[in-house]
């Protein structure tokens, strides 16, 4: 296997972190602070200034189209990117993904549920719980919180998120499977890329 550098939204940081000590032990990784996706075009520059600091090695960044820029980003020589639309279709599959975003559902993963106060109240300024049930209830049919089995389900906290929504928080497991795979054929790129594959 090619020898890589992950730089990974912090929002997976747990799920990754778990794949890597039990399966890729040898691959170093940067985790970038998940509230980063408030603000696209300061991903960008954060990403960029991470990917200069590795010069020529090769790099998997772990991200869905999360910059107006990203998919330029992944053309630069020594990079590779899950395929993905987020993180959520990265933990999901694609199957599961669609499946979920047709009922219309807000999904909270691990590390944004523990965090949902910053998310709603601090970056997207909903203070009122009236006007964050209004937008919510508006904009989306259920709360699915995504239990990937590395931490156990924060029930206290979906608690808070249903009553300050006014809506149920369904709880639905995945497995990492989907995310490996995603880690998996990413990887695959840097071997296509190799001089001796050229034909």
């Amino acid at each position: 296997m090619q020898s890589a550098t992950i730089i990974c939204c912090s929002v997976l940081r747990m799920e990754v972190e778990d794949i890597l000590r039990r399966e890729l032990p040898d691959i170093e990784a940067i985790f970038l602070d998940s509230m980063l996706h408030m603000h696209p075009e300061r991903l960008h520059r954060v990403m960029d200034e991470s990917l200069a600091t590795l010069g020529n090695r090769n790099c998997l960044l772990i991200y869905g189209d999360c910059h107006p820029h990203i998919c330029d980003t992944d053309k630069r020589p020594h990079c590779s990117r899950t395929k993905a639309v987020n993180c959520t279709e990265l933990l999901m599959g694609e199957e599961l993904y669609r499946r979920y975003r047709r009922r219309k559902a807000f999904v909270f993963l691990p590390e944004w549920t523990l965090r949902w106060r910053e998310v709603f109240l601090d970056e997207l300024g909903f203070r009122e719980p009236s006007l964050a049930r209004e937008f919510m209830q508006e904009n989306r049919s259920v709360l699915v919180y995504i239990d990937t089995g590395i931490i156990p389900v924060p029930q206290k906290v979906l608690d808070e998120i249903a009553d300050f929504f006014a809506m149920p928080v369904e709880v639905l497991a995945v497995s990492l499977d989907s995310l490996r795979r995603a880690i998996d054929t990413a990887l695959a790129k840097f071997a296509e890329r190799r001089p001796d594959n050229v034909a």
